[in-house]
């Protein structure tokens, strides 16, 4: 009989996971440096980005707190609409960016599963994004994110994001806008 821990150990090479896990790192080093169309590169062409509601709901309906994919969402974007995001930000029509935010993501928590096809693995991590603008005004926003990553040998990093679930914590989010990425 073997444990639980072994079993998920067994799953995926220790390689995989560390150079995953370092991916991950990356691409948050790339956000904290402005670096956002060199940030679009962390993703597939068919990636799919997006980020479900949560209700608050009774113990016993709490399998339904989560909004499914196509019904309410804060955000539900392909790459073209994540370029478009992007590009905007690169002017300074993007009024929610005036002045522009200094931010900071630490992503934590990595496991790293076996995805559904060859060469895709099933990435949990928990994430805390801090953002200051101005002189007075400070956001923290916490989650977990789901990401299915394939290996992408044609691309710089080795690997690719083929979709990123964002679950925030809060049924309510209080933070003046969601420009950040996660």
């Amino acid at each position: 009989m073997t444990d639980n821990i072994t079993r998920i150990l067994a799953e995926v090479d220790p390689a995989d996971e560390r150079a995953i896990a370092r991916f991950l790192f990356e691409e948050v080093q790339v956000l904290d440096d402005w670096q956002w169309p060199k940030w679009l590169d962390f993703f597939a062409e068919d990636c799919m980005y997006w980020a479900p509601t949560q209700l608050d709901r009774l113990p016993r309906e709490r399998a339904e707190r989560i909004s499914k994919f196509g019904t309410a969402v804060y955000f539900e974007e392909n790459k073209a609409q994540l370029k478009q995001r992007v590009d905007r930000l690169m002017t300074d029509q993007a009024w929610g960016e005036a002045p522009p935010s200094r931010a900071r993501h630490l992503v934590t928590n990595v496991r790293v599963s076996k995805g559904a096809g060859d060469g895709e693995f099933t990435v949990r991590s928990n994430f805390m994004a801090y953002r200051s603008q101005g002189q007075r005004s400070q956001d923290f926003i916490t989650g977990e994110r789901t990401d299915t990553i394939r290996r992408a040998p044609e691309s710089e990093w080795g690997y690719e994001i083929s979709e990123r679930r964002i679950l925030f914590d809060m049924a309510t989010i209080l933070i003046k806008n969601l420009t950040l990425f996660y």
